[in-house]
């Protein structure tokens, strides 16, 4: 079996997911790990399971991950599985990505076989913007900050490889 894991990344949290999903698909599969630009779209038919990553951007899927969603061809032969990060502990914060990549499964018809989600440090170039956004007093935010901080951990990594192992499975 042929595995692409594409992934765009601000901060580095996403890559971290993506290269534990890699490293998990290549112990028994052909994988190959790229960042969603480096991505010919006509290079995916060559490939039994793609994943997708993508941070969340004020809610959504980031522009590099939606645009290569819109590139993607329609195809039934697809089989695609999806991870996020997010800073977000509420669902409803984030859970616009997921619903975003059903409706790139139904409009490419390809098999979505699973999505997994993994909170995550803020780049700080955006963290000025969230802050505002939550309205959240400095206090309130360094807390949240430093719960943060060591995102994504072992764990969650240990997660994003079963997460891998179980996508494979179902493939």
């Amino acid at each position: 079996m042929k595995t692409l894991v594409a992934y765009y990344s601000m901060s580095g949290n996403t890559e971290k997911l993506a290269k534990a999903i890699h490293d998990e698909a290549s112990k028994n599969h052909e994988s190959h790990l790229k960042k969603v630009d480096e991505v010919d779209p006509k290079w995916l038919n060559q490939h039994d399971v793609i994943f997708v990553g993508s941070p969340t951007h004020a809610g959504e899927l980031s522009a590099a991950v939606k645009k290569f969603m819109t590139e993607l061809p329609r195809s039934p032969k697809f089989k695609v599985a999806a991870f996020i990060t997010h800073a977000s502990p509420e669902l409803a914060e984030y859970e616009k990505c997921f619903t975003a990549f059903e409706a790139f499964a139904k409009e490419k018809r390809f098999t979505l076989l699973g999505c997994c989600d993994c909170q995550a440090r803020l780049a700080p170039e955006i963290q000025p913007y969230v802050k505002k956004a939550r309205q959240a007093s400095d206090a309130e935010f360094a807390d949240m900050m430093k719960a943060l901080d060591k995102r994504p951990s072992a764990a969650d990594l240990r997660n994003a490889r079963k997460f891998a192992r179980d996508i494979l499975s179902k493939a």
